[in-house]
């Protein structure tokens, strides 16, 4: 698996230890293939001058997405993004209590599977961490 270094552990998740400030923005959406839409634009508004906000949208989208699909007993899913200099931290945290992120290798013409991939070949850092209260699939980006 190329790419980024992974973890299990998570530096950060929201709801555990990162307090809101001018540098961070933390939002709850259902967990509804309809809310995935806001969920990137909550990422866009939040990051919009900063040379990551793309890519940072597009890994957020998707993790989001990996949550509504696969979380299946979770109510909300909760967003979470932190500017520290020039490194984005994103937490997509959901409230389900079975289940782990798994990785899966997409081929060819699979419409689906490439989450975690893109999550792999973008971001600088990732990982997840579960707990009793949910999961927390967390990444870092940087320009």
């Amino acid at each position: 698996m190329p790419g980024a270094s992974f973890t299990v552990s998570a530096p950060v998740c929201a709801p555990l230890c990162a307090p809101a400030g001018p540098q961070s923005a933390t939002r709850t959406f259902a967990r509804r293939a309809e809310e995935v839409p806001a969920a990137r634009r909550f990422v866009r508004d939040v990051l919009a001058d900063h040379p990551s906000c793309c890519d940072a949208e597009l890994l957020a989208c998707e993790l989001v997405t990996n949550a509504v699909q696969h979380a299946a007993d979770a109510a909300r899913v909760t967003v979470a993004v932190m500017r520290l200099g020039a490194v984005v931290h994103v937490d997509v945290i959901d409230d389900g209590c079975t289940g782990l992120p798994q990785w899966r290798e997409a081929c060819g013409h699979d419409e689906d599977g490439r989450g975690f991939q893109l999550v792999n070949a973008l971001a600088e850092r990732w990982g997840f961490l579960r707990e009793r209260s949910g999961t927390c699939v967390w990444f870092e980006i940087a320009p």
